[in-house]
Parts: C-alpha cells; sequence; structure tokens
C-alpha cells in the first residue's frame, strides 16, 4: 500500500465526519473505491468470484453525489463549506467541482485531488431543481458547488456497501455495488481507449476484471437482478454495446488490455480466468 493511500483515507475520513452532521453521505468510485472494496474483502473473508490482482494506486477521490443530495440546495452548500473549510480549492478549468489539497506526509509534499460526480435526475420534479450541460449539473440555488454530469452513475446510490473507516462506526463512507461500479468503468474504457495520456484505458479494463473477481455470491446474485430491472435502459444498452464490440472474446481489445496491464503491474491473469470473467460479463450486458 504506498503512502499516498494512507493520505487519502485521512482526508476521506475526515470529510466524511465533517459532512456527517449535515447528512450527506459520501459514495467512493474509482481506483480507491475499489481498493476499499478490495480491503473489505480480504478482512471478512467472504468467498469471491475468482482471486483477486493487487490493487492500483491512485491519488484521486471520485465522490458520488446521489440524485438526492445534488438537488438539495441545503445539503449542496454544505458540502461547499467543508470542503473549503477543509483546506479544498477549486480547480482551474473543472471549478466548483474538482478541488485540491496540498498535504506534508512523512516529510514529502503531496497534492489530494477530490473529482464530485453526479448522475442527472431522471424525475422531471427534481430535474427542474438543477442546471445540467455536458460537463457540469449544479443546484440552480446553490453556489460555487457542482458535480461533473455523468449519467451512466444514475444506479449508484443503490445497494451500496457502508464501510466505517474510522473509530465511530456512525461515520461511513459507501462504495458502489459491481454492477454500478461496471457501468461506470465500461464507459470509462470506452472514452479513455484512444488517449495516450490515460494509459489508453488499460487501468479501467483491468479495473473491470478486478470488479467482477472481488464479487461475491450475493452480489453476483443482485447484479443479475439489475440486469433484469435495467434490461430496457439506453444507458445499460450503451454497456451492452462497449461489451459486444471490446470484450467478446479473448483476443478482443478489451480482453488484451487487460492482459497488457497485468504485464505492466505484474498480475498473473490466467487464460481460463479471463475467459471466466469475459462469461461473466456477457451475463451481466448480454449482447442485444
Amino acid at each position: 500500500m504506498t503512502e499516498i493511500t494512507d493520505i487519502l483515507r485521512a482526508e476521506l475520513a475526515g470529510l466524511a465526519g465533517a459532512l456527517h452532521p449535515h447528512g450527506v453521505p459520501l459514495i467512493v468510485g474509482g481506483g480507491y473505491g475499489l481498493l476499499l472494496r478490495q480491503e473489505h474483502v480480504a478482512h471478512s473473508g467472504v468467498r469471491t468470484v475468482r482471486e483477486i490482482p493487487e490493487a492500483r494506486s491512485t491519488n484521486d477521490l471520485d465522490l458520488f453525489l446521489s440524485v438526492e443530495i445534488v438537488t438539495n440546495a441545503d445539503k449542496m452548500s454544505a458540502l461547499r463549506d467543508v470542503l473549503h473549510d477543509c483546506g479544498y480549492t477549486s480547480i482551474s478549468g473543472a471549478e466548483h467541482y474538482q478541488f485540491q489539497k496540498g498535504v506534508t506526509y512523512r516529510g514529502s509534499q503531496r497534492t489530494v485531488k477530490v473529482d464530485l460526480l453526479a448522475p442527472p435526475p431522471r424525475d422531471p420534479r427534481l430535474l427542474e431543481k438543477v442546471r445540467i450541460d455536458v460537463r457540469r449539473i449544479r443546484h440552480r440555488e446553490a453556489r460555487g458547488i457542482h458535480a461533473h454530469t455523468t449519467p451512466e452513475a444514475f444506479a449508484v446510490g443503490e445497494s451500496v456497501l457502508p464501510l466505517a473507516l474510522g473509530r465511530t462506526p456512525a461515520i461511513r463512507v459507501y462504495i458502489p455495488h459491481p454492477y454500478s461500479f461496471l457501468l461506470l468503468k465500461l464507459h470509462a474504457y470506452r472514452d479513455r481507449r484512444d488517449d495516450p495520456t490515460r494509459e489508453i484505458g488499460l487501468y479501467h479494463a483491468f479495473d473491470l476484471y478486478r470488479i467482477v473477481a472481488m464479487m461475491t455470491e450475493e452480489e453476483y446474485a443482485t447484479a443479475e437482478r439489475f440486469r433484469d430491472r435495467f434490461a430496457e435502459d439506453e444507458i445499460v444498452a450503451e454497456a451492452k454495446s462497449i461489451v459486444a464490440q471490446f470484450f467478446a472474446d479473448g483476443d478482443s481489445l478489451g480482453a488484451l488490455a487487460i492482459l497488457e496491464h497485468a504485464r505492466i503491474v505484474g498480475a498473473t491473469i490466467r487464460n481460463e480466468e479471463l475467459d471466466g470473467f469475459l462469461e461473466d460479463l456477457r451475463t451481466f450486458f448480454p449482447k442485444a
């Protein structure tokens, strides 16, 4: 575990504690959310689908806001104030939805970055409370706080995993259900696979493998229920298209990306494990 991980844990616990009195829960996605999920699985000793590759390092906190939060002016304003009070400043070019903070850890200066993301409301009554464009979603009455528009996060608040980071059990963060994580990572891989500055999406493909690998039997069954429930959803239809295009078999681009990233980080994924992952992915997102 890298030093930056310890910093992220401390910062996340501080933010969660400060937001607890305001009723603003934090749903942690991205690489750090997967790391927390993997730690939970390891400590619980629960049986998972297959062996889990080592977690990758990160210096970002991807924090997802539920529709209930992003459409509530008081809670969004409280989030803005807590970020400010905790020393975070808005990042130029991504004002009000990306924040950063310089921290000193073991004599070294580090930067922690927080990204706020949220799905657009689907209820027309809630939709009236926000302004949305391709980059941002913001409450009409809450100033100086936005979130990055993330339609593929529409189910991110469902069947979340609560985790206590500190000594106070009531102060928790939440990890998306694997099905929601897969939706997020499928779209991320699609969007980044041609971007050389983002490792052409290799780590997103690798994260997809890790998400399925660490699923429990109960989570697998819940994912199948989500599949049936959202079968006609247009975002899920796009996810099915991504799976069909990039994860059809062991020679597809997404599968090769998983193996390439595994080689880079020194992880071993056997052919039968990769084939099993691809079969599971097609189970959750079958070809239309």
